[in-house]
């Protein structure tokens, strides 16, 4: 049997760089599999990756990548997977892409592990109110009337709003710190699902209300944009902590910037309406905010080919894929379209 021909399909010469290292070249050896990457010369912008596709058992995408969908993969007869060596594949496929028979499975699963990680530092943190007391190099001093101006998180409630992938992580990773409740706000799980990681099912005004840490962990589609409002900000309680690595866009800005220049609650934020955040941002003077430049997923990139390729090994195989996105978890991930 000759071997399975796969194709890379980014434009850009930085991400073909980044993303095919050694652990994938080890990987596609291992799996006999041979893979073509236009890229790594040069930027590819101007390619008609359609002409190229029909002769590839499988491609794998990334940032600077077209849309595979149906138009796109007409005549593809040979194709089996699309594999994203990213997150939301919102961007990669369209609904139509489900018509033509093509699996499509992503690395999400590995960055939001990594944005979980980072979900859990900012839970611990705010669970410390390390923002009353701590020093940070010479910016500032140590509160030590503040010292003692903490909690522990076993006597803490800790609301998420979405259960993807990023949410089952920090739900695995919380377990062994026992929070006193963690409350979800999903449609998409049920409360026996839930319950099976500790957690109990809420509504929207529930997790705000009742949460003495909240994470905003939903993707950005049509329906999530910009829908937490100043409603929902004015129940947040007075020395609570909203966390939000998922999208800005999940939250309207001015009422926002608004409660927190009040002081009553804190927050600690990996993304914000513009990138980079502009020096003179009015989110920048506030005093209760952490900030971090949307680097919460970036960690384990290197992974990402290596798990697609190992998801080629086992469709072509005939095992089951870990990634795999179906037609309606497509229509719930994030739109990169939409925003940050």
């Amino acid at each position: 049997m000759s071997a399975k021909k796969i194709l890379f399909l980014t434009g850009y010469k930085v991400y073909a760089e980044t993303f095919w290292n050694a652990m994938s070249m080890e990987t596609a050896r291992k799996l006999a599999f041979h893979v073509d990457i236009p890229a790594l010369q040069k930027d590819c912008l101007d390619t008609d990756w359609r002409q190229l596709v029909p002769d590839y058992d499988a491609i794998i995408t990334t940032w600077g990548g077209p849309c595979c969908n149906a138009e796109f993969l007409k005549g593809c007869t040979r194709l089996k997977a699309i594999g994203h060596a990213a997150g939301s594949v919102a961007m990669v496929v369209d609904q139509s892409t489900f018509d033509t028979g093509v699996r499509v499975t992503t690395a999400n699963y590995i960055m939001a592990e990594s944005v979980a990680e980072w979900s859990l530092l900012a839970t611990l943190m705010s669970a410390r109110n390390v923002m009353a007391y701590t020093q940070w190099g010479k910016l500032n001093a140590m509160n030590w009337e503040q010292a003692r101006n903490m909690h522990d998180i076993k006597h803490m409630t800790i609301g998420i709003w979405g259960m993807g992938d990023t949410t089952r992580h920090l739900l695995n990773m919380l377990a062994p710190l026992r929070p006193g409740r963690i409350l979800v706000c999903s449609n998409h799980s049920s409360t026996s699902a839930l319950a099976e990681f500790g957690a109990e099912k809420a509504s929207m005004e529930q997790v705000f209300a009742e949460s003495d840490i909240i994470h905003l962990l939903a993707g950005v589609n049509h329906d999530n944009l910009f829908r937490i409002g100043a409603k929902e900000l004015k129940l947040i309680k007075p020395n609570a902590t909203l966390i939000n690595g998922g999208r800005a866009r999940l939250v309207q800005e001015q009422p926002l910037l608004a409660e927190l220049q009040t002081g009553r609650f804190n927050a600690v934020f990996d993304v914000f309406y513009q990138e980079p955040l502009p020096a003179d941002s009015p989110f920048l003077r506030l005093g209760n905010v952490i900030y971090t430049p949307h680097n919460a997923g970036y960690t384990g990139r290197e992974r990402f080919v290596p798990f697609i390729l190992e998801e080629f090994g086992r469709l072509f195989r005939g095992e089951p894929l870990l990634g795999e996105i179906s037609r309606q978890r497509h229509s719930t991930m994030t739109d990169e379209r939409l925003g940050h």
